[in-house]
């Protein structure tokens, strides 16, 4: 691994352990009252309905049939490789299962959750976002899948919108009243974490033709 990748890691690892430990002590910060505040305090309906509409996406059988959908093409193509790659990304939805209990954060006083909910035990919790992790793990590798297959417009259409939706989906939870903008934060930062952990791999098994070339 490369130096600098590998001290960029230790770094990230070392603020999401810090973040996730002051979450769990903390069940709000300062500057997520301050931010919360002026999120929802946006009137516009064009930018009250984009940031809605983000986070459909990360509802759980969307998720599943996004990922499905992926995994789909991926066999029709034969991209055996790609399609388990594209499972893998899925881990994130079971990492954040683990973190929310281990730290049980509890949700924004704004959040309406559901306790008949099948996975009411697991969503009471605030830290991380679930969406954020799916968002950057998920739509992140396909960036990088369309990177390295696609050509054209098509290749920067589907990185320009899966970059959107990684950058939109933390306000947007914000705004909702779902998260804190500190969950926000350690989500961005685990999730990026989680996601080097699925392509690092992908990269150095050569599967993908940008990393082929440059061997060449």
């Amino acid at each position: 691994m490369d130096r600098k990748l590998g001290t960029l890691i230790i770094l990230m690892v070392t603020c999401a352990i810090a973040l996730s430990v002051a979450a769990h002590f903390f069940s709000v910060f300062p500057f997520d009252l301050k931010i919360t505040r002026e999120l929802r305090e946006e009137q516009n309906p064009v930018v009250s309905q984009t940031l809605q509409w983000v986070s459909v996406l990360g509802e759980t059988w969307i998720e599943a049939v996004l990922a499905g959908t992926v995994i789909a093409i991926c066999l029709v193509r034969r991209r055996w490789p790609e399609a388990v790659f594209v499972l893998a990304t899925l881990s994130s939805v079971i990492l954040t299962s683990v973190l929310k209990v281990l730290v049980g954060r509890p949700r924004p006083p704004s959040f309406l959750g559901d306790p008949n909910d099948l996975f009411w035990s697991v969503d009471q919790f605030s830290f991380p976002s679930g969406h954020v992790l799916f968002y950057i793990v998920f739509f992140g590798f396909i960036a990088l899948l369309a990177w390295s297959h696609l050509t054209g417009y098509v290749r920067w259409l589907i990185m320009v919108i899966c970059g959107l939706l990684i950058v939109l989906i933390g306000p947007s939870r914000v705004y909702l009243g779902a998260h804190w903008a500190s969950d926000v934060i350690g989500s961005y930062v685990i999730g990026v974490l989680w996601l080097l952990m699925i392509i690092l791999p992908y990269l150095r098994s050569g599967l993908s033709p940008v990393m082929q070339m440059k061997r060449e």
